[in-house]
């Protein structure tokens, strides 16, 4: 299949993107964001393969349908081997540009073979300075004749302000056949000065019955395992992707899904998640999920109040509790929403029907976010 047809949903996108390059009027710097694992990896893929081919197709009309995927700059851009496609992808801590280089081309093997998948590391990872002025310097060589050069700034948001300071000039004065891609889940983390710069778009969340179709096409699971892993996957293939095979407990995982219901949506919206994925018949599977959210609210004291993140439990979902951590702005009623999720933790035991029991807990622990909210 072609590059923009083998993209799963964000049809906007698409046609923002088909449309500016039919009137000869892409952007200097274009700012994809929303969810990982929704496909702004492919997006580029495509908008780049889209910009260097040699034969894009046309409808009926004679406009721009997709890149043709054949050719031969649409197969090194498919590949990630064009030599005019410049990636920043971050990285965890290394000691040498050599490692720095087998780390990238790690990830460049990992995103060819699934681009949905979504970047993981138990170490922190930014985009440094040295890769932002390395790119620099590349881009101030003009392109090669018939080309447009690409550079794609991948997860914006682990920049360091320092690197996304020496990009401004870059991006307000961009060499000529560039375009500059930069992907972030919220716009808001970034520079005023780099979001004012950049045309916005935005990707949504995909459809469970399109996750569920991608992963039944794609992998060899039935439709039951492909319809649970898209109601957990909330709206990503790459979360969903990231659920299959997990060495971990999927116990884990779902608990994961759970707790941020628990805290992010609202009372009614959280009872019915929770009763949806919760199972009344199991309370050992219950009484794992119980304790994972016990780990989890250990990780967010410890975020909130401790100075040591290497005391931190779920080290691979960092940032996600940190998040999590800033809708207890009152440290009252956060002390209230542990102390009785403690209680009831230990109790819990006792208690003969699990499924009210739970609503009960969601109940009063809502009510104690609400009044750190």
């Amino acid at each position: 299949m072609t590059p923009f047809k083998n993209i799963i949903g964000q049809e906007t996108a698409k046609k923002i993107l088909l449309r500016s390059y039919d009137k000869n009027r892409l952007a200097s710097t274009y700012l994809f964001y929303g969810p990982d694992g929704v496909g702004k990896w492919a997006v580029a893929i495509a908008l780049t393969a889209l910009v260097n081919c040699l034969e894009s197709l046309k409808d009926s009309d004679g406009k721009t349908t997709d890149a043709c995927g054949e050719c031969a700059n649409c197969r090194q851009i498919l590949n990630l081997t064009f030599g005019e496609f410049y990636p920043a992808i971050p990285l965890p801590p290394h000691k040498s540009d050599s490692e720095a280089i087998e780390l990238l081309n790690e990830i460049i093997q990992q995103k060819k073979k699934e681009p949905y998948s979504i970047l993981s590391s138990k170490r922190q990872t930014t985009i440094s300075i040295k890769t932002a002025r390395d790119i620099k310097r590349k881009a101030a060589i003009m392109a090669p004749p018939d080309t447009t050069r690409v550079i794609f700034f991948y997860q914006m948001e682990k920049m360091l302000t320092s690197s996304a300071d020496s990009l401004l000039k870059l991006i307000e004065e961009p060499p000529p056949n560039t375009i500059i891609i930069l992907t972030a889940r919220d716009p808001d983390n970034l520079l005023a000065t780099i979001q004012s710069r950049s045309q916005k778009i935005a990707f949504k969340p995909i459809k469970p019955e399109r996750i569920e179709e991608y992963l039944i096409g794609r992998f060899d699971l039935t439709e039951k395992q492909a319809g649970l892993l898209a109601r957990l996957s909330e709206g990503s293939i790459g979360r969903a992707i990231n659920l299959i095979g997990d060495d971990e407990s999927p116990v884990r995982q779902v608990a994961f899904l759970m707790f941020k219901t628990l805290i992010q949506k609202d009372t009614p919206s959280a009872v019915a998640t929770i009763n949806d994925l919760i199972n009344p018949r199991n309370r050992g599977e219950t009484e794992q999920v119980l304790l994972n959210w016990q780990s989890f609210l250990a990780d967010i004291i410890q975020i909130k109040f401790g100075k040591d993140s290497k005391n931190i439990i779920n080290l691979d979902l960092f940032s996600e509790l940190e998040i999590l951590s800033t809708k207890f702005a009152d440290s009252n009623g956060f002390s209230k929403f542990v102390a009785h999720f403690d209680e009831f933790n230990s109790s819990f035991r006792l208690n003969v029907h699990i499924r009210p029991a739970i609503t009960a807990l969601v109940f009063n622990l809502r009510k104690y976010l609400n009044q750190s909210s």
